[in-house]
């Protein structure tokens, strides 16, 4: 348990460095584009719920690619977010009707596992592109910093602690993760930078 919880801890500090990158490109963002009209602000707490679904997406996609969702791997991904809850959004989405739990997920078959990993990305489109538009703006704006750059580095920080959890790291772990970041996150984010 204890290089679980090292593991973890590390993978939290980068969670804590996206989400003061999220937290600074979303208050930039806000102050440039409402300039002049500061009542269309909005909470920023939305945008970071927002990276927490992408996260953990990527995450679990990355956890259910070698057929075992672990126990500690459960732990890791339901954890490590403090201001979004995949599970909890995708029961809003459908209304009611994909009411999965962590454990749940770990209980389907491994087939089951990788056709939930497939439609992932069907709920989460439109939170995903409202993600992504804004802060891509601000990136494409912004000449000093590649935002994206560093936001796909801190997820794969944290997708690497998460690979070493059950104590088998393995290529399709990584393959699925990048796949789940280029469907989420990287595709948009490069298309609003056309």
């Amino acid at each position: 348990m204890g290089k679980a919880q090292d593991l973890f801890d590390q993978a939290t500090r980068y969670y804590d460095d996206s989400i003061e990158l999220v937290k600074l490109m979303d208050k930039t963002f806000q102050e440039i584009a409402f300039r002049n009209d500061p009542s269309s602000r909005y909470d920023t707490k939305i945008t970071l719920a927002q990276f927490d679904w992408i996260l953990q997406a990527v995450l679990l996609s990355q956890a259910l690619s070698d057929g075992n969702f672990d126990r500690l791997e459960r732990q890791f991904v339901d954890k490590i977010t403090d201001h979004g809850d995949l599970l909890g959004y995708i029961k809003n989405k459908t209304n009611g009707e994909l009411a999965l739990s962590w454990d749940g997920i770990a209980s389907l078959s491994a087939s089951t596992q990788q056709k939930l990993v497939k439609i992932l990305p069907a709920p989460l489109d439109e939170t995903c592109d409202s993600f992504a538009k804004p802060l891509a703006l601000l990136d494409k704006a912004s000449k000093e910093v590649d935002e994206l750059n560093a936001l796909v580095e801190y997820i794969g920080k944290i997708g690497a602690c998460l690979a070493q959890v059950d104590g088998r790291v393995t290529d399709e772990e990584a393959e699925s993760a990048a796949n789940m970041v280029v469907s989420l996150l990287v595709a948009r984010w490069q298309a609003y930078m056309r």
